[in-house]
């Protein structure tokens, strides 16, 4: 498919629009239990109970969809084992009444001839205290990588996006397609070939990835972790974001109906209180990174140093792995937010 025709194949204004209308007010979480080391591993030790109990905990505050991920890695590597937990998930949440988005990670690889030691726990290798998602490292070596790795193995990814698509692209229980997360301007046309095939599969459900495709999704999503108000953060990686404001602009500018699939990073300022204002005004739906704190730790900020305690304002997060909250009043704004119509004022900062 060409991409005038790709471009051109997606859902209308109004379909899109008519398809979120039910979901009302989307007021989410990235989902990972607790005692993950990361999203890997839940597909791999799925525990039922320990599941059923925290999403009981994002019920009672509010929560009603859920963010989930698959990675091409394990897909190719343990395929059954996953259908399987996935399937069994997708039952849990749907009958809790959970909205479920499905998210795609193409660019997630097991490193090529290396192997754990006898016993050795692939998600725990790398554990280090204060370590914020350290299971993408094994042995010294990045298992994430966007920028080179997935040239290597192209075709396989969409075959994974054809192959998950075609699964569970007319099943009620998945209600949104994240179809890459994260892809990197110089992946823009394995994006463009996972869109073509997601297309040819024809779901029920509509598509969608953050920042780079724009022009493809039926439904615009993004992350945004800045604050409102003030420049924007720069990681160690050398990534620039926009500032809070550019990135609301460019998400709305097309009118369609607008989710933002990763948000709170509180020590960067990006709070609850203070971006929710925006996506009231703005009619965005949110999923905030983590619920229960936990094993992988989101509660760290991500360049933390090793073995450092924990930062007095966690970084992500909302809940002690107890399910009590890490502030009440969070709680509450989640509880009350919703969309409105009324002229919103932004406070005034001095800080930009």
């Amino acid at each position: 498919m060409k991409r005038e025709e790709l471009v051109a194949s997606r859902w209308s204004l109004e379909k899109a629009k008519a398809y979120m209308e039910p979901f009302g007010v989307i007021k989410g979480v990235n989902f990972i239990p607790s005692y993950c080391y990361s999203y890997i591993e839940m597909w791999h030790h799925f525990k039922e109970e320990w599941i059923i109990r925290e999403l009981g905990y994002a019920k009672e505050i509010g929560i009603n969809s859920l963010r989930i991920f698959v990675a091409a890695c394990q897909w190719e590597t343990r395929r059954e084992l996953v259908c399987q937990n996935l399937d069994r998930f997708l039952n849990i949440a749907s009958d809790m009444g959970f909205a479920i988005m499905l998210t795609l990670q193409p660019n997630t690889y097991q490193i090529p001839g290396q192997t754990l030691e006898e016993g050795e726990d692939p998600f725990q290798v790398c554990y280090q205290p204060s370590g914020h998602d350290r299971s993408w490292t094994y042995k010294g070596a990045r298992i994430f990588d966007c920028k080179g790795l997935w040239r290597e193995d192209e075709a396989g990814i969409l075959q994974f996006v054809s192959e998950i698509v075609a699964r569970y692209g007319q099943d009620p229980r998945v209600s949104f397609w994240d179809l890459y997360n994260e892809p990197w301007e110089e992946c823009r046309d394995l994006l463009e070939g996972a869109f073509c095939r997601a297309r040819e599969q024809n779901p029920i459900q509509p598509l969608s990835s953050c920042w780079r495709a724009w022009d493809l999704s039926d439904i615009i999503t993004f992350h945004c972790y800045e604050q409102p108000g003030k420049a924007p953060h720069m990681q160690e990686n050398g990534i620039h974001y926009l500032p809070f404001e550019d990135e609301l602009a460019r998400a709305t500018a097309s009118g369609r109906p607008v989710l933002c699939t990763e948000c709170v990073a509180r020590t960067f300022g990006n709070e609850l209180k203070a971006f929710l204002p925006y996506y009231s005004q703005k009619h965005i739906g949110f999923f905030v990174w983590g619920l229960c704190a936990g094993s992988a730790q989101y509660q760290i900020p991500w360049e933390w140093p090793v073995g450092s305690p924990e930062p007095k304002r966690w970084f992500q997060c909302l809940l002690y792995p107890d399910g009590e909250p890490f502030d009440v009043e969070e709680i509450h704004l989640i509880q009350q937010f919703h969309f409105t119509n009324e002229d919103f004022t932004p406070p005034v900062s001095g800080l930009r």
